[in-house]
C-alpha cells in the first residue's frame, strides 16, 4: 500500500432524510492507495455515505476533501472529473449496446468535442473516438473481458455484467474508485474473481473503498474496514482489530 497520505478526507459527515438521521457525525481518512472497507447491516447507512461522496446527495454538516480541496459542494459530473468513480448496487448497464459501447460511455469525462465539432467530423474528433475505444479497450482486458468487447452485453452472464460496470468506472481514469457491493450475487468462483482484480485495481494505483456484505472478501483485501450502524461510525481498523472489537461482534458480526 501507498503511505503518501491522505486522498480523502471525510469530516463529521451527517444526513438526515425527513426524520430519520441516515449518517450522524462520520469521519475518516483514505489513505492513497488501499482498500478501504465499508460493512454494516442494512440501513447502516452505506449507500447513502457513497451517494454523498459522488455528489448525489448533499450533507447536511461536515466536509469532504478529497486530494485536499473540499468537494461535498460540487457536482456529481466535477466531482467525476476529478478522479472520483463509482459503481453502484443494482447494475446500470445498457443492454442493447454492445460491450465496449458500455465502456466508451464512461470514458466521455475525459473528452473535449463540443456537439458542433461532432457533428462536422473534424479531425480532431475522429482521433478522440479513437482514443474513447482505446481507454474502453484498455479497461476491458484489466476485468477481463477483451474478448467480449463487440458483443452485446445481454449476452453476458451476471457475473461479466459486474466486472463490466467496473471496467466503464476504470475507463474514466479515476484516482479513488468506490465499489457498491461488487460481490453481491456472485458464487463463490466469481467472488474469488472479484477480490482478485479488487487488488489488482489497488495495485496500480487506484485507491479503492468498497462496501460489500461479503465477510470473508472484505476481511482477506481490506487494509482497514470501518463499522457502519444505524448512521453511526463503530470503529475503524484492521480487519483483524475489527473482528475483535466487542462492540461489532455485537452490533453486526454476531457471536457464538
Amino acid at each position: 500500500m501507498n503511505n503518501m497520505g491522505h486522498i480523502l478526507r471525510v469530516k463529521e459527515i451527517s444526513k438526515s432524510f425527513g426524520g430519520v438521521k441516515a449518517l450522524l457525525y462520520i469521519s475518516f481518512d483514505v489513505n492513497e492507495g488501499e482498500i478501504f472497507s465499508i460493512i454494516g447491516p442494512n440501513g447502516a447507512g452505506k449507500t447513502t455515505l457513497f451517494n454523498i461522496l459522488t455528489g448525489v446527495f448533499r450533507p447536511d454538516a461536515g466536509a469532504i476533501l478529497f486530494k485536499g480541496k473540499e468537494i461535498n459542494k460540487l457536482s456529481t459530473h466535477k466531482i467525476a472529473s476529478l478522479g472520483v468513480q463509482r459503481t453502484f448496487q443494482n447494475l446500470q448497464v445498457f443492454m442493447n449496446m454492445s460491450v465496449v459501447e458500455n465502456v466508451m460511455a464512461g470514458c466521455h469525462i475525459r473528452t473535449s468535442s463540443n456537439m458542433l465539432s461532432a457533428c462536422l467530423r473534424l479531425p480532431r474528433v475522429r482521433k478522440e473516438e479513437h482514443s474513447v475505444r482505446q481507454w474502453a479497450m484498455d479497461a476491458l482486458k484489466i476485468v477481463g473481458l477483451k474478448d467480449y468487447a463487440d458483443k452485446d452485453a445481454s449476452s453476458l452472464s451476471y457475473g461479466m455484467l459486474k466486472r463490466l460496470e467496473i471496467a466503464r468506472s476504470l475507463s474514466a481514469n479515476p484516482e479513488i474508485l468506490l465499489l457498491d457491493e461488487p460481490a453481491a450475487g456472485l458464487n463463490d468462483t466469481e467472488t474469488l474473481s472479484m477480490r482478485s482484480l479488487i487488488e489488482e485495481i489497488a495495485s496500480m494505483g487506484i485507491t479503492v473503498v468498497l462496501v460489500e456484505h461479503n465477510m470473508e472478501l472484505v476481511m482477506e483485501c481490506s487494509h482497514r474496514v470501518m463499522v457502519l450502524n444505524y448512521g453511526e461510525s463503530l470503529t475503524i481498523g484492521s480487519p483483524q482489530e475489527v473482528q475483535k472489537d466487542p462492540q461489532v461482534i455485537s452490533a453486526y458480526l454476531g457471536s457464538e
